[in-house]
């Protein structure tokens, strides 16, 4: 099943991987430069216009009639109220503004008075058109106000609308010296947002607006939004890039209340206006969205689609088997009765079936063997073992052996057989590995006992055993073999009394320590390492390595490597075998 997933899906997600991945860059690519190329578009249509309404300005302030009207109007007179028309001036302005529908008003401002041109502002006190004022400090140059709520009122009505004002200073056209009046050509702000959504196409995966060189927004879909800062709509980062880059266009990614967006944004050349574009990535990748959810949609059929071929694969494959594992279980329970049926129409598992049967009748003729050959081992081991000495019968002769040799007043040789019976119940112990510290001190002690009889008390010996250890448990029969060396090899051809001195410790590092030291003639010290590694190294024709090799090797085979034997020796020096072992169980 993990064959057939991988076969199926691996060139399904490398594909759909591929595909998403390009068309995720090509839309990036596409998307990216269709919002720059809007982007100009609004910007130069913006541009066309917004030069349109300079040049109508023109016309006004460099009308000779207007001029002389509006200084006539202007004229101070103590009688003269701040809030001035005149039907003349409203007549020959709406001969040269009508053909251009986009303008709302024109109002002229002094100092000293408000001058109605076309329509009249609600708000018209000193304090309130102050701010149109600051042109007066522009010389001849033009002046932009962003876009704001503005009241007009006339004869029969009153209406609420948001424009955008073109403010410029009037100059005499005879001497080019200023009149001292400003005039404010408010522009309907609908303008700028028609010129947006007719570069966009009304697309609306696109946002555009404008704002000011402040920040403030100047157009924007939502005429709520108009007279905020654009960090109510891009975040103080988008702000920052806005107004702060000193780019004349410039595009970057930000994220906005949870949104990914690409901002465009391009400065106007008429004025310190900027036309933003903003596109939502969410929107901007959706239809590679919608392709990566169809890859996985197919991707699940194929799922679906490699799950039932599998099945009908696995099922045809594994039924087989799984009923010759049956068999095989049914065998190993000791059932070798079952075969397997063959079809007639021989395929691999009914080739393997009949090598199973042929197996399975083999084994069942080899187990009837193996039965009927272990039927008569046992009958002759039954055999052997009735001949064979009781060692219970053994100790009680030993027995007998030593009371008769008492009674004999044999002294010697009843203790000798008394030490050999110790040596032989200790020795046979049932067939254990491990004795007690105290057992296998007991056991050396007795063949000692027995070898002083035979060099005549010529051998002292000294035991020491420290409090604690006596019940630990040793590997038996590990002191007798360097003993026996000790007696055969340092006191040969000696004639002063031999001194063997047996200890067993606690080790310092963990575990226990036996010391047998004698003060025999002693040996060469690379002799003496050569007994542990050679098994036949002969000493006078005798095999004394052969007990502490064999000795060397069953500790070693016990305990582990790092335990064993360890032989230190000068010659006429002695020699002392120290044996380590660790706590057993």
């Amino acid at each position: 099943m993990l064959l057939l997933f991988l076969f199926s899906l691996t060139p399904l997600i490398v594909m759909g991987t591929i595909s998403y991945s390009l068309s995720k860059s090509t839309i990036n690519e596409k998307v990216t430069e269709y919002s720059e190329q809007l982007l100009k578009q609004t910007a130069d249509n913006i541009d066309t216009r917004l030069g349109i309404y300079k040049d109508l300005m023109m016309q006004v302030v460099n009308n000779g009639e207007i001029i002389r009207m509006l200084r006539d109007l202007d004229k101070t007179s103590a009688v003269k109220p701040y809030d001035i028309d005149s039907l003349s001036l409203t007549t020959k302005l709406s001969t040269i503004i009508a053909i251009n529908q986009d303008i709302q008003s024109i109002s002229f401002i002094s100092k000293d008075h408000y001058i109605k041109g076309i329509y009249r502002w609600k708000n018209r006190t000193p304090e309130e058109v102050s701010g149109f004022l600051t042109t007066l400090e522009d010389g001849s140059n033009f002046r932009w106000f962003p876009t704001r709520l503005n009241t007009y009122v006339d004869s029969l009505n009153t209406q609420n609308v948001h424009v955008f004002s073109l403010s410029k200073q009037i100059y005499k056209t005879s001497d080019d010296s200023p009149v001292g009046i400003i005039a404010v050509l408010d522009i309907r702000g609908e303008v700028l947002k028609e010129l947006g959504s007719s570069s966009t196409n009304n697309n609306r995966d696109i946002q555009s607006f404008v704002i000011d060189g402040h920040g403030q927004i100047v157009s924007y879909g939502e005429n709520d939004m108009i007279g905020k800062n654009v960090k109510e709509v891009l975040g103080e980062q988008g702000y920052n890039q806005i107004v702060h880059s000193g780019l004349e266009e410039y595009r970057f990614p930000i994220k906005e209340q949870g949104k990914k967006l690409i901002v465009n944004y391009r400065k106007l050349h008429t004025n310190d206006w900027i036309v933003v574009n903003v596109i939502s990535e969410s929107i901007l990748y959706q239809d590679s969205d919608r392709l990566l959810r169809t890859i996985w949609i197919i991707a699940l059929l194929c799922i679906v689609f490699s799950i039932i071929t599998a099945i009908f694969l696995a099922n045809s494959i594994s039924n087989p088997i799984l009923k010759m594992i049956r068999l095989m279980r049914q065998v190993m329970s000791g059932d070798l009765t079952v075969r397997f049926r063959v079809k007639k129409h021989s395929d691999e598992f009914d080739i393997l079936g009949n090598n199973f049967n042929y197996m399975v009748a083999r084994i069942d003729e080899l187990l009837k063997t193996v039965y009927e050959e272990q039927n008569q081992k046992r009958t002759a081991e039954l055999k052997a073992l009735q001949a064979q000495i009781n060692p219970h019968f053994l100790y009680n002769t030993l027995d007998i052996i030593k009371w008769t040799a008492l009674i004999q007043k044999a002294n010697n040789a009843a203790e000798m057989v008394s030490l050999l019976s110790r040596l032989l119940r200790i020795s046979l112990d049932k067939g254990k590995e491990t004795v007690t510290v105290e057992e296998e001190i007991e056991h050396v002690q007795c063949y000692l006992g027995i070898q002083k009889f035979r060099f005549n008390y010529k051998i002292k010996t000294e035991v020491y055993v420290e409090d604690g250890v006596r019940q630990l448990k040793t590997p038996k029969l590990i002191l007798q073999p360097i003993v026996e060396n000790a007696i055969l090899h340092a006191f040969s051809d000696s004639e002063q009394e031999g001194q063997i001195d047996i200890s067993c410790t606690r080790s310092p590092d963990g575990g226990i320590r036996f010391q047998i030291a004698d003060n025999g003639k002693g040996m060469d010290p690379a002799y003496a390492r050569s007994l542990l590694r050679n098994q036949n190294q002969e000493q006078g024709g005798k095999t004394g390595g052969i007990g502490l090799a064999n000795v060397d090797e069953r500790i070693k085979l016990i305990s582990g490597k790092t335990y064993g034997i360890d032989i230190a020796s000068e010659p006429e020096a002695g020699t002392t075998v120290t044996i380590k072992l660790p706590y057993l169980e």
